[in-house]
């Protein structure tokens, strides 16, 4: 089984640290999530799995052949309606030919409500669109594509609790089909409630948790919340 692994990740900026040791793995057809609070190093992280940062010390092995990582800024030309966007976007992610009926028939087998409002977007300007509206086409749209690891950071972000819902069931259509999928959040619910295991980033390392009761046992809290400040603000809780 394919595995996606970082051991040991040392990265700083200037002299202050922003991971330290860390270690994390993602394995063929999990969701796996990251925690941690603005600054804690989440995108610093993705940045240099993809190769657009180097660690100080450490090591990644790979075993994906395909990956694609959707950062957390999105800009679009205004003029481009969304369907320019997705030909761009799939030009220059996708190893094969992309159409609006493929990715259609790929939604509709995850999520069928959400095939229609897809449809909608197509046609619209990426400037009467809101920010969530292009976080969610664009979540959608590269999931569509045949990769076997996706690295998403915050892609419920800006995002309503409608297509929050719709986005999951994607996630979740995707990593059955195989695709490993790795994602940043601060809503610490959706992670819990989403992911199949996931990292607490805290004092510059990577805690694993495998549900809400061990990560709320493990900083004696009472609710995933207070865990997460817990995890933050206690330093007597590194690990």
């Amino acid at each position: 089984m394919k595995k996606f692994r970082a051991q040991n990740i040392d990265f700083s900026y200037s002299t202050t640290p922003l991971l330290t040791q860390a270690s994390l793995e993602v394995t063929q057809g999990d969701i796996v999530g990251i925690l941690g609070p603005n600054g804690s190093g989440k995108t610093t992280f993705f940045d240099i799995i993809c190769d657009l940062k180097k660690a100080k010390c450490g090591f990644i092995k790979n075993d994906f052949s395909h990956f694609l990582y959707l950062s957390q800024i999105i800009t679009t030309s205004p003029p481009l309606r969304m369907r320019d966007i997705f030909k761009m976007v799939t030009a220059l992610s996708s190893s094969e030919p992309m159409t609006q009926d493929k990715a259609l028939i790929k939604l509709s087998a995850w999520s069928p409500a959400i095939v229609d409002r897809y449809q909608d977007i197509w046609n619209k300007k990426s400037s009467l669109c809101s920010y969530g509206e292009t976080r969610w086409f664009f979540t959608l749209s590269l999931l569509s594509i045949s990769a076997d690891f996706v690295i998403l950071d915050e892609p419920t972000a800006g995002v309503d609790p409608e297509f929050r819902h719709y986005i999951w069931q994607c996630l979740h259509g995707a990593a059955r089909e195989g695709t490993a999928i790795l994602v940043s959040s601060h809503n610490v619910d959706e992670v819990i409630n989403h992911c199949d295991y996931f990292y607490m980033l805290s004092q510059h390392r990577f805690n694993r948790f495998a549900n809400g009761s061990e990560f709320m046992n493990k900083y004696g809290a009472k609710t995933v919340d207070d865990a997460f400040i817990r995890a933050i603000t206690e330093p007597e809780f590194a690990t």
